[in-house]
């Protein structure tokens, strides 16, 4: 291993050669320097973002509140950016850009000598075509392919911005070459983003669809008219409420209606039980046929008695009385001439009651019979009726399916309709989802060369050709001239040096 006095010491005393060999090697660097054309690069930046404007569709067109809060921006993903990176770097845009230009630019002087001395790399290449028959591209095409080599992309860490640099010897050049190579591809990403024919299509989709949708609407409001549906979950609802309290009538007034049966019974037995008369009082009266008897016997013995002051006993006249007289007579010895016994008799009051009670019981228990088949009858046309909710409402979700299918269908291509005309206003405003961040910036200073490092890498490159020559010049002679070398031949350690001067 060689230290840095052995440099020293070989750079001393090959010092002929380490100078011709380090100037030579720097000389050509500066040589190269001074006569390359400068480079200048022009950069821009282009943002990229995942939606181009935040008011692409107006939020009033959203379904729900929660559509109308602020638009979310989502991450642009690699891939996103590497295909931008490749857009604009693409040969198409790039003869694009240079279409409008009448002429291929005359270069500079050390521009045209570069180009000279490159031109033999590409001899292989022509041989080959005209060999095969390769139809050589035109000065325009290898014009873009020549532009190509010199632009260049890149990303800027933890961003979503593209760096695009152009290179030539030319600063505005480099510039406006840039230029309309942005230009040209905002163009196309605005060309690319909006068909011109998709809002006329949505707009003839969305008339289609608002007709389908009305029909949907009209079916489901003739349905409802016809079976009587207007909140269907709050109709069956109250109909489940309304045969749910007559069941519960039906089963109070069975309840009733049995307690009233066994009333029925129980006063029947009782009434049977009871008298439905009681004595009230007894009397003795006079016999109305004596009554009306006596007056008549005594007016005819009254009468017998005036008759003997004017005819004789046995005459025919007091034979007739005196016969009238026995018949009377006899009559009231064949009738009880004493007094009757007369018996007064008057209704039972509890009898009356319990008959009372009866008749109201078994009122009660008829018109609880009555009330239970009625309220029988109500439940089975609920029940029927509820049956027919129950089956309406199937039908019924049916259409509703059907008007919110058509309703969304509908929506979505007024969305539709409505992001192509926003897409095409915000094409024609040159709004796009991507963006010149920073415009292409004429450059005031050469990108290469850079003259000071050119000169320190020529200094190192110089000093380390002129070692190198040093170096081989001093393998290549057979004489020993320093210790290590001694060392290296004999393996014994140098005790002292005498220098060609002593």
């Amino acid at each position: 291993m060689r230290d840095i006095d052995y440099w020293l010491d070989l750079a001393i005393r090959r010092r002929k050669t380490f100078l011709h060999a380090a100037g030579a090697v720097f000389g050509l660097v500066v040589l190269g320097t001074l006569m390359w054309p400068p480079v200048y690069e022009s950069t821009a930046e282009i943002l990229v973002q995942d939606n181009r404007a935040q008011f692409l569709v107006s939020p009033d067109i959203q379904d729900s509140a929660s559509g109308k809060s602020a638009v979310v921006a989502n991450p642009v993903s690699e891939q996103d950016l590497n295909s931008e990176r490749e857009l604009i770097t693409s040969p198409f845009l790039i003869k694009e850009a240079i279409a409008g230009i009448p002429a291929i630019p005359d270069e500079s002087a050390a521009g045209m000598m570069v180009h000279a001395l490159t031109l033999p790399l590409s001899l292989p290449t022509l041989g080959y075509g005209a060999i095969h028959g390769v139809e050589a591209p035109s000065l325009r095409d290898q014009w873009a392919i020549k532009l190509s080599k010199h632009l260049k992309t890149g990303l800027v860490r933890r961003s979503n911005i593209i760096e695009v640099s152009f290179t030539s010897h030319d600063a505005r050049w480099s510039r406006d070459f840039l230029s309309r190579l942005i230009s040209q591809y905002l163009a196309f990403h605005g060309r690319i983003s909006h068909d011109p024919q998709a809002e006329q299509f949505f707009s003839e989709q969305a008339k289609v669809l608002e007709e389908r949708l009305r029909a949907s609407e009209e079916n489901l409001r003739q349905f409802q008219v016809q079976n009587g549906i207007t909140d269907l979950d709050e109709q069956t609802h109250a109909l489940i409420d309304r045969i749910s309290q007559l069941k519960l009538r039906r089963d109070q007034d069975g309840a009733q209606a049995a307690s009233a049966r066994e009333q029925v019974a129980f006063l029947t037995g009782l009434l049977n039980r009871t008298p439905d008369h009681i004595s009230k009082e007894t009397r003795s009266v006079q016999n109305l046929a004596l009554q009306q008897l006596k007056p008549q016997v005594m007016q005819m013995k009254a009468e017998r008695a005036e008759l003997l002051s004017r005819y004789q006993p046995n005459s025919q006249r007091i034979r007739e009385i005196d016969a009238k007289l026995e018949a009377a007579q006899r009559i009231l010895e064949q009738e009880d001439h004493l007094e009757v016994q007369e018996s007064s008799t008057d209704l039972n009051p509890i009898w009356v009651s319990i008959r009372t009670d009866l008749e109201q019981a078994k009122t009660t228990a008829a018109s609880l019979t009555a009330e239970q088949g009625t309220l029988d009858q109500e439940i089975a046309e609920g029940e029927r009726q509820l049956a027919q909710m129950v089956n309406a409402g199937v039908e019924l979700q049916r259409l509703q399916r059907k008007v919110d299918a058509d309703k969304q269908a509908y929506m979505a291509y007024v969305r539709k309709a409505e992001e192509a005309r926003a897409a095409q206003g915000l094409n024609a405003s040159k709004i796009l989802n991507v963006s010149v961040a920073q415009e292409p910036m004429l450059p005031d200073q050469p990108s290469f060369p850079i003259v000071w490092l050119n000169l320190v890498v020529g200094a190192v490159l110089g000093l380390g050709a002129g070692l190198a020559a040093a170096y081989w010049e001093e393998t290549a002679d057979p004489r020993i001239y320093s210790p290590h070398t001694v060392a290296e031949v004999s393996g014994l350690s140098t005790v002292a040096v005498i220098r060609d001067e002593a």
